[in-house]
């Protein structure tokens, strides 16, 4: 008898890249629970205009950090959306910081232009941050309070989900 063969798909691959690429793979859900009412680890990356970031100068800000690739379609979609987002409450204390995982910079800056980004998107060509925060999969946004505090660690993106999240952010600016 024939044993099936297996179907792999392209996710898959992705996910099994990101678990060799990041680290032992663990599951997102315990890094979720380990993150989340943790003080956000600091870091400092280059932005696609030159720009160091350190985190912890967004201090009193709501911090959405974004962390996406240009191959991930999901992670594309995301980034549009945030982008509304952006415009309508960066004036508010919203802070959006899109982390690339791509190597390659004009790979990154032809994705941002194409998708008109009007907030700052950094390169984490060598995984630091992205180890540091523990991805494993993508898109994953990590939602920080003004005092630093990990508030929610969202997995994916789902259209119509949005909304929910988006809640959570206005919630962080009321407080």
């Amino acid at each position: 008898m024939r044993r099936p063969r297996a179907v792999v798909t392209t996710t898959t691959m992705v996910t099994v890249a990101l678990m060799l690429l990041l680290g032992n793979g663990t599951a997102s859900v315990s890094v979720a629970a380990e993150l989340t009412g943790a003080p956000a680890p600091d870091f400092v990356l280059k932005s696609l205009s030159g720009q160091n970031m350190r985190l912890s100068e967004l201090r009193g800000e709501v911090v959405l950090l974004s962390f996406w690739a240009t191959w991930c379609g999901e992670c594309r979609a995301q980034l549009a959306e945030l982008g509304a987002w952006y415009g309508r409450y960066h004036g508010a204390g919203f802070e959006l910081l899109a982390i690339s995982l791509d190597r390659d910079w004009s790979d990154i800056g032809e994705t941002a232009e194409a998708l008109s980004l009007p907030y700052p998107v950094l390169a984490d060509a060598d995984l630091t941050v992205s180890r540091l925060y523990e991805v494993t999969s993508m898109p994953v946004s990590i939602l920080i309070d003004r005092d630093g505090v990990v508030r929610e660690v969202i997995h994916g993106f789902r259209r119509g989900r949005g909304q929910s999240d988006l809640d959570l952010v206005r919630e962080l600016l009321r407080e």
